[in-house]
């Protein structure tokens, strides 16, 4: 049967050390997003240039188009005065649209190289920590689900039988095979909670 998921060790150097590793990997990802956003800003910077001849380029079409409206104005020759000044506004467009164009792509490519940065060393880290984290949790769970009943705690037991260093088992009873056999609760207990120890749980305290 399996429970629902746990994701920290009792209290223990097996929690300490989850919770330093679920910080690290928390701050791996704060770092790796602030320097992504950094090689956005620094590959934007490079478009600066073109992004000023571009503003200069729209004012100073502007200000063409505003003489050659005026220099419409004139009587008689009013066309011909203005003629040069809507070529030459038009010119100016020509450069202004170029250097918007370059603006335009490097933000894409400020834009794509920032997620880069920020992408891969998270998704590597992801990628190594994650699972692990997964499989305690499931594991953790699978194994409380177990002492919601007697027959679980006997398969706990069994596989303690099975997992544990003879020391330990020595240490529960001088025949902990005998004695889980006949089914002794005090023993059975024991060698459930060295199975639960080695999950990193703890038996839920039972309501009064």
């Amino acid at each position: 049967m399996m429970g629902a998921m746990r994701w920290y060790a009792r209290p223990s150097r097996r929690m300490f050390w989850q919770v330093v590793a679920d910080v690290f990997v928390a701050s791996w990802l704060v770092t790796w997003w602030f320097l992504g956003r950094f090689v956005e800003r620094l590959v934007r910077a490079i478009a600066d240039p073109a992004r000023q001849a571009a503003q200069l380029g729209t004012d100073v079409e502007q200000q063409l188009a505003d003489v050659a409206s005026r220099a419409g104005g004139v009587p008689v020759v009013g066309g011909g005065l203005s003629r040069p000044f809507t070529h030459l506004a038009g010119s100016v467009d020509e450069i202004t649209r170029h250097a918007e164009a370059q603006v335009a792509a490097i933000d894409r490519a400020a834009f794509f190289l920032g997620w880069v940065v920020f992408l891969i060393p998270v998704v590597l880290m992801v990628a190594v920590w994650l699972p692990r984290r997964l499989r305690f949790a499931r594991q953790a769970g699978a194994t409380l689900a177990l002492t919601s009943s007697a027959a679980g705690t006997q398969l706990l037991a069994l596989r303690a039988l099975v997992t544990q260093p003879l020391t330990q088992l020595q240490a529960v009873a001088s025949d902990p095979v005998e004695q889980w056999r006949r089914g002794d609760p005090d023993t059975v207990e024991k060698l459930a909670a060295l199975e639960l120890a080695r999950a990193g749980v703890t038996r839920p305290r039972r309501g009064r």
